[in-house]
């Protein structure tokens, strides 16, 4: 009889240490080691990979950090399908390459800086002085790259919090993480990252304004700790309206500040705007009075498009509304309404208080309208359109006629009696 074919079985990538009876499970230790070996070349150095036994890799594995899916506990009022969703999304940013590891060589992710990080721990705990001193002369260009670097353990939190800002509505139920590491040996060998999603209800209250009770809440942005990070102004900052005892005093934020904030930044991305944001608040000094009211800034990358306005109330500092940035009550505003000699309901008509019409076609250079919102502060909102993730809409202005109309109403104002044209446009 003809001999039966027998199906040969795909290896599994999964390796083992030790004796028959306490064998550790390495599954994955190929790619582990192929990665390696790539970043090694990366930094020119792929030939010191030979320095390492397969036993030296082995050891290095077992310091890898595990991405785990986050968990939400039992109790908490969220959805599992958020836990789901951010572990897709943690994925792929630590997957992302991003990070230039030597300049004009190819980027790296945040999970290359882990593997290389095995690397660090693994010299730190050699303790044959000839096979450390080869380990740190031939790694020395991979080593020194990594440490111009921010720990990886610091991207990754800084991650971590970013997605919190931009995925967090203000006023609403929030959630934060929580993580932990622990040790394992299953599924898998090595240190697992461990993330509980936590849930939290905002901080409202009631406060009167202008004789009516108004709902407020307590502004800040949920983090990697588990919990909120609220926003407070220091006192020396807004010496000049608050004479209390408080050193620093709370932030408060009412629902119109909010509405406002969304609208007047359309078509601005909402989550990019929530996480330049969140970035820029955690900068104490930002805040500064003008016009008896506290301005706080807000940026857009590093373009400023606005300002939350708050002012005291009850020993708090309360966020009343946004203004965007070419607004008459706000410095720059008024400097364009002096510089143009357009009035509150002209800036409206020619759509100077709106993002579109500086995310349509700029003027030229050396024209008057430029030179006008260069002097004014504002001319750097043109750039917001070569920025990344933005919806751009369609909408050409013909600068020409804006300058025409600015000129008329100059020769108009000169034909005015000086005292005339005081009582009218100061």
């Amino acid at each position: 009889m003809p001999r039966k074919k027998i199906k040969k079985r795909k290896k599994k990538n999964n390796q083992f240490a030790g004796s028959r009876e306490g064998r550790i499970k390495l599954g994955g230790l190929n790619d582990f080691s192929k990665r390696f070996e790539e970043l090694s070349e990366i930094a020119n150095c792929k030939e010191a990979c030979k320095l390492l036994s397969k036993k030296n890799k082995a050891l290095m594995y077992f310091t890898r950090l595990h991405l785990t899916q986050p968990r939400v506990d039992k109790g908490e009022p969220i959805d599992k399908n958020l836990a789901k969703m951010l572990f897709k999304i943690f994925k792929n940013q630590r997957e992302d390459c991003h990070i230039e590891l030597i300049e004009g060589k190819k980027k790296i992710s945040i999970n290359d800086m882990f593997i290389i990080d095995c690397l660090i721990a693994f010299i730190e705990h050699e303790e044959e002085s000839s096979f450390l001193d080869a380990l740190k002369t031939g790694f020395k260009p991979l080593i020194d790259a990594f440490n111009k670097q921010d720990p990886p353990t610091k991207m990754l939190y800084e991650m971590y919090d970013n997605i919190l800002a931009m995925m967090n509505d203000f006023g609403r139920n929030m959630f934060s993480i929580k993580t932990s590491l622990i040790r394992k040996d299953f599924p898998s060998t090595g240190i697992f990252h461990i993330v509980k999603i936590k849930h939290h209800r905002p901080i409202k209250r009631n406060i009167v304004i202008k004789g009516k009770r108004r709902p407020i809440v307590k502004f800040g942005w949920p983090t990697a700790s588990g919990k909120i990070w609220f926003f407070t102004i220091k006192a020396d900052r807004i010496k000049d309206i608050y004479k209390g005892a408080k050193k620093e005093l709370d932030v408060y934020i009412q629902s119109h500040a909010i509405r406002r904030f969304e609208e007047r930044t359309k078509p601005l991305p909402l989550m990019y705007c929530r996480l330049f944001m969140a970035n820029r608040f955690r900068d104490y000094y930002i805040s500064f009075v003008y016009q008896n009211n506290i301005f706080l800034p807000v940026k857009y990358g590093l373009i400023k498009i606005g300002y939350f306005v708050g002012d005291i109330i009850d020993e708090k500092v309360i966020i009343k509304t946004f203004l965007f940035v070419t607004h008459h009550s706000t410095p720059e505003g008024k400097s364009l309404e002096e510089l143009s000699g357009l009035a509150k309901k002209d800036i409206t008509y020619w759509h100077f208080d709106s993002l579109e019409v500086f995310l349509s076609n700029p003027p030229e250079e050396g024209s008057l309208i430029k030179e006008i919102m260069s002097k004014a502060g504002v001319d750097q909102l043109f750039a917001l359109s070569n920025l990344k993730y933005l919806k751009k809409k369609e909408q050409n202005v013909d600068w020409a006629d804006v300058e025409d109309y600015i000129e008329k109403g100059r020769e108009e104002r000169l034909k005015l009696p000086e005292e005339e044209y005081e009582e009218i446009y100061s």
